[in-house]
């Protein structure tokens, strides 16, 4: 961890009645840095919160599952859950930045996807980036007019969730594997995937690949490529004017009909309304204005 880290302090740590002028989705309640920290947490939680874990280790228990806890991390606390958590005992410590927010968020987080009943706690790939923002806080912290940044403060937490669910911008050498699956399945819109035969290409069986992609991705490559098709769908029925049961076919549907039913599944729209609705209409030069 950055030692300028260890000597941060926020002056502001409880944001709750501070009025927004531009109020986001996630107003943030408090948050707070620990260096240290040695005790354990062993109670019902009646908000949500992010606790990033910058140093140390420990364990995380949660419905009746232990976790490992090893920084940088982040574990999370919902509301009405029972939660015991703490640094290595018995001398061991961690550093925790803690972000709270209301129960009443919680629908907001999980439809963002930044709470996932699943997965209670996460790695931190991005740790420079994280690091930023918590700096970005902290310096946010110091102003003497608090209700003058509280709109900034809201976002930049916003933003560090963010950062800890993301992997940095680069592609890092142990995901070139991962980026060349994504590619093959990019590849393979127009026709069937045989997930066997693409598992071997990469030296795996076929539960060894769905269990690593599951655990990657967050759902099965079968729905992962459903997924592909229809943003490829969505793609053309806005930039193009290709008839819709060619653009099935680009996207791997024999069946226009059964197409449809897929998309507006997916969608929430049938393929003609979603045209309608966000079809880009050519811009207009001057050589066709005569100009």
């Amino acid at each position: 961890m950055d030692k300028s880290l260890k000597k941060m302090d926020f002056l502001v740590k409880h944001w709750q009645p501070y009025v927004r002028q531009l109020p986001g989705a996630f107003p943030l309640i408090a948050m707070s840095y620990l260096v240290d920290k040695s005790n354990w947490m062993q109670t019902r939680f009646g908000n949500c919160n992010f606790s990033l874990i910058l140093r140390g280790r420990g364990e995380f228990r949660r419905a009746g599952r232990t976790y490992v806890v090893q920084a940088p991390c982040v574990i999370t606390q919902w509301p009405g859950e029972v939660l015991e958590y703490g640094p290595q005992l018995p001398e061991g410590t961690w550093d925790e930045l803690y972000l709270i927010y209301s129960s009443k968020l919680m629908p907001k987080f999980k439809r963002s996807g930044m709470v996932d009943l699943r997965r209670p706690l996460w790695p931190i790939a991005n740790l420079a980036g994280v690091q930023v923002q918590i700096e970005e806080l902290r310096r946010l912290s110091q102003s003497g007019e608090p209700e003058r940044v509280v709109d900034r403060v809201d976002r930049v937490a916003e933003r560090l969730i963010l950062e800890t669910l993301l992997p940095p911008a680069g592609i890092r050498e142990e995901a070139h594997q991962f980026q060349s699956l994504l590619a093959d399945l990019r590849e393979s819109l127009t026709s069937r995937v045989d997930f066997t035969e693409l598992a071997g290409k990469y030296g795996m069986s076929l539960s060894t690949f769905r269990r690593r992609w599951q655990d990657d991705v967050g759902q099965s490559p079968g729905q992962f490529l459903l997924q592909l098709r229809i943003q490829e769908a969505c793609r053309l029925l806005a930039e193009s004017s290709r008839p819709i049961h060619e653009i099935a076919e680009l996207t791997g549907f024999d069946d226009e009909f059964y197409f449809s039913r897929r998309f507006r599944l997916r969608t929430g729209l049938a393929p003609r309304e979603y045209r309608k609705t966000y079809q880009l209409r050519p811009v207009i030069g001057k050589s066709e204005l005569g100009g």
